[in-house]
Formats: structure tokens, sequence, C-alpha cells
């Protein structure tokens, strides 16, 4: 935000992943919890095959993905019979992926201000968009996952393939503006249906900004080949 310095995290507390600053406003550099591990290197690496037939295989997941989005946007309901209907390259069990799932084709050294480009790697094409800023972006991409309590079941995780845009307020000037606040790649959601226009300055204390039609990349399979180096 701004051009602070950021890290990415999991917040445990709400599941998203997003962009944390390094420092708070008052200058001092914040702390953060830390989960080691060990073994398997090779962990979250993609091993990406073009079949040649507008569909990627992830060797690394065993998940074959579309190559191209869904090229408009839409609600949730509309994602899922999007891919009920789906008939490509010669299989009709396309599905709209889960968090994980979707989160693993992210391709984290990629930005719309670092790279000019999404967050994932070349061989996806992904739509461009004009966000609430007015200029160039790209998506937030469905999943399947949803929200299971009851107040929040109308819920629906996202993960911004682009800028993750919240309206915020400068805290001397008063003075509202779009800024990219969690970072390419972040996970947030969305109400699965509804009207945007009644969001104009987002929601949340980071003022996420509201869209409900988001884009959509269908996957089908899921069975892993292990790599030898």
């Amino acid at each position: 935000m701004k051009g602070a310095k950021t890290d990415f995290g999991v917040n445990f507390a709400d599941g998203r992943i997003k962009g944390y600053g390094l420092v708070d406003p008052h200058g001092r550099e914040k702390t953060f919890y830390v989960l080691y591990v060990r073994g398997n290197p090779n962990y979250g690496v993609n091993q990406y095959s073009d079949n040649l037939d507008g569909t990627i295989k992830d060797r690394a997941t065993g998940l074959t993905w579309m190559q191209a989005d869904s090229g408009e946007s839409m609600d949730w309901p509309t994602a899922l019979k999007y891919a009920e209907d789906m008939e490509h390259a010669g299989y009709s069990d396309w599905r709209l992926p889960n968090a994980k799932e979707l989160q693993s084709i992210i391709d984290y050294t990629r930005s719309p201000d670092t790279t000019d480009s999404a967050a994932i790697d070349p061989l996806f094409k992904c739509t461009e968009i004009i966000n609430e800023q007015g200029v160039k972006d790209y998506g937030n991409y469905w999943t399947s996952s949803t929200h299971v309590n009851t107040s929040g079941a109308a819920q629906a995780v996202y993960f911004s393939f682009g800028r993750s845009l919240g309206y915020m307020r400068d805290r001397f000037t008063g003075e509202g503006a779009w800024l990219d606040v969690h970072g390419a790649g972040s996970q947030r959601s969305d109400p699965k249906v509804g009207d945007a226009s009644l969001f104009p300055q987002g929601r949340g204390p980071q003022g996420d900004a509201i869209r409900i039609q988001n884009m959509v990349r269908l996957v089908r399979g899921g069975e892993a080949v292990r790599v030898t180096q």
C-alpha cells in the first residue's frame, strides 16, 4: 500500500492470505508468528505442461486447468452452472476449484505493478479488466470454498490475480482513494450474489472492494505424479 514493504501471511483468525505491512503507523517494526516445516523441498513447485488443447497439466498436483479463464465475470451461483455446463478438450467433468487448488497456481513473483501481468505463469491466459482505480488490471477468481458458519454462509472465497484493492482514507486529510491494500495473490471473500453498487467504498477495516461479479478458471482431476530429481 503506497509502496510500503509487505510480507504475505495467513490470518488464522479469518483464514485470509494477504500482504501485511512491516512497519506500523508510528514507524515501529512489526513482529509476526512463524510456523516452521521441514522435508520435501519440491512441495508447491509447479510442474506445468501445455497439452496443446487449451488445457494446462500441473504434474505436481495432478490437476488439469483451463488455459483460458471465463472471459467475463459472474456471481457465484452462475460460476457453478458455468462449470456444470462446460465441455472442453473431450471432458465434461470440469469444476470450480477449491481455495487450496486455486492458490496452488498463483505465482507470487508476478503482479501488475512488478511484471505488468497477472500473478500466474504466462502459460495461462488472463482477461484484462479496468478496476476501481480506472486502470488496467486482472480480476478476482471464484473458488468453490464457501464460508461455513450461519452468518457468513452467503460468502465465498476468491483469489486476486491482480491488485487486491481497498478504499482507504488518509488519517490526516480524510481523503479517500482505492489502494492495493493486500497484494496480488491475496485470498478474500465476496457475497455470492447481490449488488456491488451497494458497497461504493468497499467493506471492512481495509475497505475491501466488493465486486460479486468475479472471473472463473475451471479445473479437473487431481492425482499427483511424483517428480524425481
